[in-house]
Protein backbone atom coordinates (compact mmCIF):
# COMPACT_ATOMS: atom_id res chain seq x y z
CA UNK A 1 0.00 0.00 0.00
CA UNK A 2 1.41 3.39 -0.94
CA UNK A 3 1.07 6.19 1.53
CA UNK A 4 -0.12 9.48 0.13
CA UNK A 5 1.83 12.72 0.05
CA UNK A 6 0.41 13.71 3.44
CA UNK A 7 1.91 10.72 5.25
CA UNK A 8 4.87 8.45 4.70
CA UNK A 9 7.81 8.80 2.41
CA UNK A 10 6.15 7.83 -0.85
CA UNK A 11 8.17 6.69 -3.85
CA UNK A 12 10.11 9.72 -5.04
CA UNK A 13 13.40 10.36 -6.83
CA UNK A 14 15.14 13.69 -7.29
CA UNK A 15 16.71 14.34 -10.68
CA UNK A 16 19.54 16.83 -11.22
CA UNK A 17 21.31 17.93 -14.39
CA UNK A 18 18.26 18.25 -16.63
CA UNK A 19 18.53 20.63 -19.58
CA UNK A 20 16.82 23.90 -18.66
CA UNK A 21 14.51 23.52 -21.65
CA UNK A 22 13.50 19.99 -20.58
CA UNK A 23 9.80 19.11 -20.76
CA UNK A 24 7.74 16.60 -18.80
CA UNK A 25 7.53 14.48 -21.96
CA UNK A 26 11.33 14.30 -22.13
CA UNK A 27 11.51 13.25 -18.48
CA UNK A 28 8.88 10.58 -19.16
CA UNK A 29 10.95 9.29 -22.10
CA UNK A 30 14.11 9.27 -19.92
CA UNK A 31 12.26 7.16 -17.33
CA UNK A 32 10.38 5.09 -19.94
CA UNK A 33 11.13 1.86 -18.01
CA UNK A 34 9.45 3.28 -14.89
CA UNK A 35 5.82 3.81 -13.96
CA UNK A 36 5.46 7.48 -13.05
CA UNK A 37 2.53 8.18 -10.76
CA UNK A 38 -0.14 10.21 -12.61
CA UNK A 39 2.04 10.51 -15.74
CA UNK A 40 3.30 14.02 -16.44
CA UNK A 41 1.61 15.31 -13.25
CA UNK A 42 4.02 13.12 -11.25
CA UNK A 43 6.95 15.20 -12.53
CA UNK A 44 7.53 18.29 -10.40
CA UNK A 45 10.12 20.72 -11.78
CA UNK A 46 12.08 22.95 -9.41
CA UNK A 47 12.39 26.64 -10.32
CA UNK A 48 14.75 29.39 -9.18
CA UNK A 49 13.54 32.41 -7.24
CA UNK A 50 13.49 34.24 -10.58
CA UNK A 51 11.08 31.62 -11.96
CA UNK A 52 13.58 29.94 -14.30
CA UNK A 53 14.04 26.14 -14.44
CA UNK A 54 16.82 24.97 -12.12
CA UNK A 55 17.59 21.77 -14.02
CA UNK A 56 16.18 19.70 -11.15
CA UNK A 57 12.90 17.87 -10.66
CA UNK A 58 11.16 15.37 -8.43
CA UNK A 59 9.54 12.33 -10.01
CA UNK A 60 6.80 10.47 -8.12
CA UNK A 61 6.78 6.75 -8.90
CA UNK A 62 4.25 4.00 -8.25
CA UNK A 63 6.32 1.62 -6.09
CA UNK A 64 9.66 0.92 -4.43
CA UNK A 65 10.55 -1.34 -7.38
CA UNK A 66 10.00 1.63 -9.71
CA UNK A 67 12.33 3.73 -7.53
CA UNK A 68 15.02 1.04 -7.88
CA UNK A 69 14.57 1.07 -11.67
CA UNK A 70 14.79 4.88 -11.73
CA UNK A 71 17.99 4.86 -9.65
CA UNK A 72 19.62 2.69 -12.35
CA UNK A 73 19.29 5.71 -14.68
CA UNK A 74 21.77 7.67 -12.50
CA UNK A 75 24.48 9.29 -14.64
CA UNK A 76 22.85 8.37 -17.95
CA UNK A 77 22.68 11.17 -20.50
CA UNK A 78 19.81 13.28 -21.75
CA UNK A 79 21.04 15.06 -24.84
CA UNK A 80 24.55 16.24 -24.00
CA UNK A 81 23.97 16.33 -20.24
CA UNK A 82 24.45 13.54 -17.77
CA UNK A 83 21.59 13.28 -15.31
CA UNK A 84 21.93 12.35 -11.64
CA UNK A 85 19.12 10.43 -9.92
CA UNK A 86 18.80 10.31 -6.12
CA UNK A 87 16.33 8.59 -3.80
CA UNK A 88 14.12 11.16 -2.12
CA UNK A 89 10.79 11.27 -0.28
CA UNK A 90 7.57 13.29 -0.04
CA UNK A 91 8.82 15.35 2.91
CA UNK A 92 11.89 16.60 1.02
CA UNK A 93 9.90 17.16 -2.17
CA UNK A 94 7.17 19.14 -0.39
CA UNK A 95 9.74 21.26 1.49
CA UNK A 96 11.80 22.03 -1.63
CA UNK A 97 8.76 22.87 -3.75
CA UNK A 98 7.43 25.15 -1.00
CA UNK A 99 10.76 26.94 -0.48
CA UNK A 100 11.88 27.43 -4.10
CA UNK A 101 10.50 29.26 -7.09
CA UNK A 102 9.24 32.81 -7.53
CA UNK A 103 6.77 32.59 -4.62
CA UNK A 104 9.25 31.14 -2.14
CA UNK A 105 9.80 32.80 1.23
CA UNK A 106 12.85 35.04 1.53
CA UNK A 107 15.83 32.83 2.27
CA UNK A 108 18.49 35.55 2.26
CA UNK A 109 18.76 35.43 6.06
CA UNK A 110 17.98 31.78 6.74
CA UNK A 111 21.53 30.92 7.87
CA UNK A 112 22.14 28.25 5.21
CA UNK A 113 24.89 28.08 2.62
CA UNK A 114 24.29 25.80 -0.36
CA UNK A 115 27.42 24.07 -1.64
CA UNK A 116 27.71 22.64 -5.16
CA UNK A 117 30.58 21.14 -7.09
CA UNK A 118 32.10 19.37 -4.11
CA UNK A 119 34.47 16.48 -4.86
CA UNK A 120 32.69 13.12 -4.70
CA UNK A 121 34.77 11.91 -1.74
CA UNK A 122 34.50 15.15 0.27
CA UNK A 123 33.84 14.55 3.97
CA UNK A 124 31.95 16.61 6.55
CA UNK A 125 35.26 17.25 8.30
CA UNK A 126 36.78 18.74 5.14
CA UNK A 127 33.82 21.10 4.78
CA UNK A 128 34.13 22.18 8.41
CA UNK A 129 37.87 22.73 7.90
CA UNK A 130 37.18 24.80 4.75
CA UNK A 131 34.94 27.16 6.74
CA UNK A 132 37.16 27.28 9.86
CA UNK A 133 38.31 30.77 10.73
CA UNK A 134 35.14 32.47 9.51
Amino acid sequence: MMLGAEGGEGFVVKVRGLPWSCSADEVQRFFSDCKIQNGAQGIRFIYTREGRPSGEAFVELESEDEVKLALKKDRETMGHRYVEVFKSNNVEMDWVLKHTGPNSPDTANDGFVRLRGLPFGCSKEEIVQFFSGM
